[in-house]
């Protein structure tokens, strides 16, 4: 400048400067290195003319901001500098010339670039014409960042699926959406049936590479205005954002029963999961999204209840027992901590009539009379870590009675005694079993431990517990036989010494076209491995009979014997070991 007089004025591309105490509506003297103040200011300004909308000044920012030098910036005209397909037009009859605002626009760079600004923009009279000072502050990248944060907040880390946040949200907008247009909404809640295994067996890293092919394949089976949400470690929640009916949601949520039960392949595991699943329609079963997905939660407690694998529509319910897992749990704890639970025994016979063993069975007590399914409460237990105080007391019980019941001048028998594949996963559980026989003095050989045949076909890892107690004279029964994907072949690398061929099997082996070959094959098999091959679910002479011909070692079912408690079970030992039949 040529003088320092402390005026703010700025030198247009036009005739004669611009005072820009018009702007600020101050005096000239007020305003000391305006000029300065304009040229060097951090953040981009120009000033254009409100009628050519013409650029008229700029300062230093602005050029840099937009990457034009000062002479290609003054030949621009505003509208060339949005990037809005929209010109801006001049209107006099609207003019304010007092008028001042802020807003956020989007601007083209000289490169073509898009620039996210913040204007703030004020109007005055200079000689004659309408000037507007334009303060333009890039926050491209803070939209950026604030877009990354909302990322984050509406959306599960893992999967990139929506969380509870985002469901919530859109749960409501499906809802307002329906209540408009006179259509249905329903909300799933699936739950994923022992994934806790699969975390405990192969670590944490495989279960989220589970979590995530999840979340794929229940979003390729859905369409775009459905959600599939996150909401827990492996739960996940579905809105159908249009469904015509609350059977047309039941056919979806088999639809995802069928996807969830497809194997996974994962760092060369071949893993298969179910899941249980509830379904809420509105406005069948509720108005309100909270309400919606009390229900659809308490139809899936009901589906996981009811052996899991299958999808529950919502109802009302008053059995706290069904519905409510927090509830089952403490009734759990109470049984533990008050010793109500109790032990029946199924006794097992073999084809001549004499006493093979028998087999514990779990019993928890329902408030009120009678018993809770153990299909009910033991995936609670497995759920809650409970199964191991559970399987040391059931554990206990059984060499209490054995120790009670083998007396010397008695034939001994065994008692099998379930067990979960998580305990056997336990580092201390073949110690905890030995500390427990010699306890009792009992003979490791009266002690036969059933596992389940999914175990075997999918977790290699309980193989090492196993041989160290087989080592030491513990017996192990493959329970259910036939009803997952192994093979005598699978049993032949464990320490198996009996095979328990599923009910199933027996219910339809005097069917035509039956089920007679499959289980005189499965006898044939185990008896080649050096196995016993014991018949469960035996409820008809003519099944006996059957099995009496293709040769099993031993049978167990209703015809022969029911559950009973240990008083019934010794008054039947004391009156016949050799029974008729028709127990």
């Amino acid at each position: 400048m040529a003088e320092q007089d402390n005026t703010f004025r700025m030198h247009l591309s036009g005739p004669g400067p611009l005072d820009v105490t018009h702007f600020s509506g101050t005096r000239r003297d007020a305003l000391p290195g305006a000029d300065f103040l304009f040229e060097e200011n951090p953040l981009a300004m120009f000033v254009y003319d409100k009628a050519s909308l013409r650029l008229v000044a700029t300062n230093a920012r602005a050029l840099d901001q937009y990457g034009y030098t000062r002479e290609e910036f003054l030949a621009l005209s505003l509208n060339q500098l949005l990037n809005d397909p929209a010109p801006i037009v001049h209107d006099p009859s609207a003019e304010n010339l007092l008028a001042s605002s802020e807003r956020v626009e989007r601007h083209r760079t000289k490169s073509g670039g898009s620039l996210t600004v913040e204007v703030r923009e004020r109007q005055a009279l200079a000689e004659g014409r309408t000037l507007c000072l334009v303060v333009a502050m890039d926050i491209t990248e803070n939209k950026k960042e604030q877009a990354r944060w909302q990322t984050i907040a509406m959306q599960d880390s893992l999967t990139g699926l929506a969380n509870r946040i985002s469901l919530e949200e859109r749960a409501r907008q499906a809802l307002i959406t329906a209540r408009r247009n006179g259509h249905r909404v329903a909300i799933l809640c699936i739950d994923l049936d022992r994934f806790k295994q699969i975390n405990d067996w192969y670590g944490h890293s495989i279960g989220d590479e589970c979590l995530k092919e999840l979340g794929s394949r229940l979003t390729r089976r859905l369409r775009g205005m459905d959600v599939v949400a996150r909401v827990g470690g492996e739960e996940f929640t579905v809105v159908l954002a249009e469904v015509e009916s609350a059977q047309s949601a039941m056919i979806v949520a088999n639809f995802l029963l069928q996807a969830i039960g497809k194997v996974f392949e994962v760092e060369n595991h071949t893993l298969t999961m179910g899941a249980s699943i509830g379904v809420a329609v509105y406005p069948d079963h509720g108005t309100e999204s909270d309400e919606l997905q009390r229900l659809a939660d308490l139809a899936m407690y009901r589906a996981k209840r009811a052996g899991g694998n299958r999808a529950f529509i919502a109802q009302e319910s008053t059995d706290p027992y069904v519905d409510d897992g927090s509830h089952m749990e403490a009734c759990i704890r109470t049984a533990l901590a008050e010793e109500t639970f109790q032990l029946h025994y199924q006794l097992e016979y073999r084809p001549n009539g004499t006493v093979r063993g028998m087999e514990a069975l779990l019993r928890l007590p329902r408030q009120g009379g009678g018993f809770i399914e153990p299909d009910r409460f033991i995936p609670v237990a497995e759920e809650s870590g409970l199964i191991y105080p559970i399987g040391y007391w059931v554990l206990a019980q059984a060499c209490r009675q054995l120790k009670m019941w083998n007396t010397p001048g008695r034939e001994p028998m065994r008692i099998a005694v379930n067990v979960s594949p998580l305990q056997l996963l336990r580092p201390d559980y073949a110690v905890s079993v030995m500390n427990v026989v010699q306890e009792w003095g009992i003979e490791p050989s009266w002690l036969e431990l059933e596992i389940t045949e999914r175990v075997v076909v999918n977790f290699d890892e309980v193989a090492k517990g196993m041989r160290l107690l087989h080592s030491q004279g513990i017996r192990f029964a493959i329970d259910d036989f036939g009803t997952g994907y192994s093979s005598l072949q699978h049993l032949n690398r464990l320490p198996i010494s009996t095979v328990k061929i599923d009910r199933s099997f027996v219910n339809r082996i005097c069917d035509a076209n039956g089920s007679y070959p499959i289980v005189e094959a499965i006898v044939a098999m185990g008896h080649s491995l050096k196995m016993e091959v014991i018949a469960e679910g035996v409820e008809k002479r003519e099944q006996r009979a059957a099995l009496e011909r293709i040769g099993v070692d031993g049978m167990q079912g209703h015809l022969l014997a029911r559950p009973a408690s240990i008083d019934e079970i010794e008054a039947i030992l004391g009156l016949s070991a050799h029974p008729d039949g028709t127990a």
